[in-house]
This record gives C-alpha cells, sequence and structure tokens, in this order.
C-alpha cells in the first residue's frame, strides 16, 4: 500500500497551513482532492505538495469563462499513494498570468507551454516559452478559448 502521510489528510494540512489562500475544499471520492487556490500563492502550495509526497505533476490545463476569468488546472499525484489533487487557480481573462512551476516540477514546461498556446496563460519565469504545438503563425490566438473564431470546430 502507499505512504500512510500520502491520503485525504493532506487536504486538511493543506487548508491549514495556506488558511487564506486554499477554499472550497472537496473529497469526492478515496482518491480524489479538489480545492481552488489563490494563484499568488501557486509556487508555495504546490512546494507544500511536493515536500510532503505528491511528486508528480500530472497536467496543467485551462478551462475559459467568458467574459472575466480563466482557470488554470493543476493535476498532481503521487507515485507512492493513489490520490490525486486537482488545484484550480482562477485568473482574469484579459491578462491571464500565473507563477511558473518549472522550478518545483521538472516537467511542467511542457504543460505550460501548451497552455500558453491554447489559452493565452503566462507562467511568469517560464523559462522557455516557445510555440510547442502549433504553427508559429498562430501564436497568440488562443484557439481553445471560448471567442476563438473557429470554437467549436464542427468538423
Amino acid at each position: 500500500m502507499g505512504d500512510e502521510k500520502i491520503d485525504k489528510t493532506i487536504m486538511i494540512e493543506l487548508s491549514n497551513t495556506f488558511k487564506d489562500a486554499v477554499s472550497d475544499v472537496d473529497v469526492p471520492s478515496p482518491n480524489r482532492a479538489v480545492a481552488r487556490i489563490d494563484p499568488g500563492k501557486v509556487k508555495e502550495i504546490m512546494q507544500f505538495l511536493l515536500d510532503n509526497g505528491f511528486d508528480h505533476l500530472s497536467c496543467i490545463s485551462g478551462v475559459d469563462y467568458p467574459p472575466d476569468k480563466i482557470e488554470v488546472v493543476y493535476h498532481v499525484t503521487s507515485y507512492s499513494a493513489p490520490l490525486v489533487i486537482t488545484l484550480k487557480a482562477s485568473v482574469p481573462r484579459d491578462d491571464p498570468k500565473i507563477d511558473s512551476l518549472c522550478g518545483i516540477y521538472w516537467n511542467a514546461n511542457w504543460y505550460e507551454r501548451e497552455t500558453y498556446e491554447l489559452y493565452g496563460i503566462k507562467f511568469t519565469d517560464c523559462p522557455y516559452m516557445k510555440v510547442l504545438l502549433l504553427i508559429d503563425e498562430m501564436e497568440g490566438e488562443w484557439p481553445l478559448r471560448k471567442d476563438y473564431a473557429g470554437y467549436p470546430d464542427l468538423t
């Protein structure tokens, strides 16, 4: 079985450690936990999770909520326990920025680049914010935003 420290009680520890930065905590199943986080505390929160055994950043993505916000969604897991933590940080749609996690999780760069390309979320201090998937001519078009001319693509 997994490490006893890594279970849903991590969400209680997270909430207690970051009282003003973690909200709407939910543990809908034994292997899933969800919370909203203050975007200004993302680095501290993720470092806390890494220090407590959540050693795998599985995904970073975005969700567009026009007209005024975009959510940055993080999925963090542990190789030693079956718990997936989903953290959601809301950023303003007209200037979506959040700190990069490249200094905490080695694989964050690819996820940040993809999320920037598709949603326009800027990851400050990302060491290599270069186009990853789209052709260079599409940079700045943000094709997964709901106001993109081709959204939804019904083909």
